[in-house]
């Protein structure tokens, strides 16, 4: 059961009274509810949103989790909600109203009937997931594979594509510990952004050969096509998420890892001159990792710098190009990028 609380903090009083039925999960803000009930295999067989969840949004929040599972019971509760908001919650498909404080008798009899009618339709639930996760793996190995054939298109050895998905979930992981990100980065932050961060560049796919392997200077015409590639990204795995109706989180996060992992933190990055937090997460991490590997690749049009060099640059753009805050805990393990590179790409000359 899911229950996503305002002000008024019933989590406890909650469980105390049904904890034996079912798990329950407690969020305190509009993204950790999203987070709680589109990372599940399952839907919530019953939830309960405060009325002023999410700064007073709790009626919104609930349409939105109806949306996404139809099959969840959503409750709202409060003290004196009005007549408007009673009128919204019942045009909005909400299974009712609880008043506070709780009837915990009265909860306890609908969690067991959301259960039994979660239980006969299980079957057939169950059925569709597997369905829905043999389609998603199916969908990302495509998009996977794209993404191979943009990588051997722009340079020597493909395994951009390998090092920049295993640096990005290292990094995410070492980010996890500290203070400043570890209400961000969860293990399933850190699986999706491995399988997002291998799709950064899908769109150089669009991008000519003449253009891309380039070995002088381009133009500023030529730049511009390139820079198209973030955009051309986002449209493919957006073409993807459209056939997705369960919302993939994979996909959610390489949407804007495509898209924004050009993005600086000073505002000055494309397509949409995102500055500072505004740029998501994910894409700041990307950012970091792919700048570090393409300095540490020998390319057409890059020469391969020496791993001194490499974090000299880092350093350098610390606070105008990446998030000082990412770079403070990457460039200290910068040899651990080194040893996991190597590891990576043995038969290569690189990484000595």
């Amino acid at each position: 059961m899911l229950i996503a609380e305002g002000p008024q903090r019933i989590c406890e009083s909650v469980k105390s009274a049904v904890a034996d039925l079912t798990p329950i999960v407690c969020t305190h803000s509009a993204d950790a509810s999203r987070k709680a009930w589109s990372s599940r295999d399952e839907a919530f067989p019953l939830a309960l949103v405060d009325l002023n969840h999410g700064e007073g949004r709790g009626l919104e929040i609930a349409a939105e989790l109806l949306a996404f599972s139809p099959s969840t019971r959503v409750l709202i509760y409060g003290e004196n909600p009005t007549a408007d908001q009673l009128l919204a919650a019942l045009n909005g498909g909400i299974a009712g109203f609880l008043h506070l404080p709780l009837d915990l008798d009265l909860l306890r009899d609908k969690l067991q009937a959301a259960l039994r009618d979660d239980k006969s339709a299980g079957g057939l639930q169950a059925s569709l997931r597997e369905q829905t996760k043999v389609l998603r793996r199916t969908r990302r190995a495509g998009l996977l594979a794209l993404a191979k054939l943009a990588e051997h298109r722009d340079t020597e050895t493909g395994l951009h594509v390998e090092r920049v998905s295993a640096f990005s979930a290292e990094l995410a992981n070492e980010l996890s510990r500290s203070p400043a990100f570890e209400q961000s980065i969860d293990a399933e932050f850190i699986d999706a952004i491995r399988v997002a961060a291998a799709l950064h560049d899908i769109g150089k796919v669009a991008i000519p050969d003449e253009i891309l392997r380039k070995p002088g200077r381009l133009t500023a015409e030529e730049f511009e096509t390139v820079k198209s590639h973030s955009m051309i990204g986002w449209q493919v795995i957006q073409s993807a998420r459209a056939e997705d109706s369960g919302h993939d989180p994979v996909l959610d996060m390489a949407a804007v890892v495509c898209r924004n992992h050009h993005e600086r933190w000073d505002g000055s990055g494309y397509p949409d001159k995102l500055q500072g937090d505004a740029i998501p997460l994910a894409a700041r991490i990307v950012a970091v990792i792919d700048a570090f590997d393409a300095m540490r690749s020998a390319r057409v049009y890059n020469p391969e710098r020496t791993s001194q060099e490499t974090g000299a640059e880092i350093l350098r753009c610390r606070g105008t190009h990446f998030d000082p805050a990412i770079i403070d805990i990457f460039l200290p393990n910068i040899e651990a990028f080194e040893n996991l590179g190597r590891m990576l790409d043995r038969k290569s000359a690189r990484w000595k």
